[in-house]
């Protein structure tokens, strides 16, 4: 395996947990590269080899493998242009975590200590998979889907692309979340969701749309 290198930093949560998963599977990152206009160093002392220019650089991705650090609206833009620019993003995953052998995560998903994830779940690309949440069988989960810690699936669930499931979130077997959808912490979704609603509570139900 190339060194590995983080991509985006500063004191947020993301570059400790992508920092610490390295660390703890043994091979530690080479170092980080800023990203944005107003770039902030990791918390965990790292190397520092540049900026987002090196992104472009053929000769810098050939040697490299790369870990995006970066949340928010931008995240997926950066992962796609890595893969577009020839870059590869492999899954990480803590050695905490237990993932079935049958189950398959796409490039960029990041694991952390806890989570589960049983036989058959497919897990699309550049995923945030959260300390001790549970994927279970037969899940099929979107690219850019965010799973907070403890939030857990029954078997024969789908989560659409961007979908954002809340802390302590449980879904029951069979449900459809759609694309971009969200559901609130501790919710219990008993029921599909819409593209792009928010739903809370238990059962968990749509929250009304804003006034204008």
């Amino acid at each position: 395996m190339k060194p590995l290198v983080m991509v985006g930093a500063g004191p947020g949560s993301l570059p400790r947990i992508v920092a610490e998963a390295a660390e703890a599977r043994g091979k530690p990152l080479a170092g980080y590269l800023d990203i944005g206009p107003d770039p902030k160093p990791p918390t965990t002392p790292l190397r520092r080899l540049g900026d987002e220019s090196l992104l472009d650089d053929p000769a810098f991705l050939a040697v490299h493998d790369l870990v995006v650090a970066v949340q928010g609206k931008e995240r997926r833009t950066i992962f796609e242009a890595i893969l577009a620019a020839g870059g590869t993003l492999p899954v990480l995953i803590h050695p905490a975590a237990a993932i079935s052998t049958t189950a398959h995560l796409g490039d960029g998903t990041v694991v952390s200590a806890g989570v589960i994830v049983q036989s058959d779940a497919r897990i699309g690309r550049f995923c945030m998979l959260n300390t001790g949440c549970t994927i279970d069988h037969d899940n099929v989960v979107g690219d850019s889907v965010s799973i907070a810690p403890g939030a857990h699936t029954a078997g024969y669930v789908t989560i659409g692309d961007g979908a954002f499931i809340g802390l302590g979130a449980l879904i029951i077997g069979g449900v459809k979340v759609g694309a971009r959808a969200t559901v609130g912490a501790g919710a219990v979704v008993v029921r599909d969701v819409a593209e792009g609603a928010t739903v809370v509570g238990n059962p968990a139900r749509p929250l009304p749309p804003k006034p204008r």
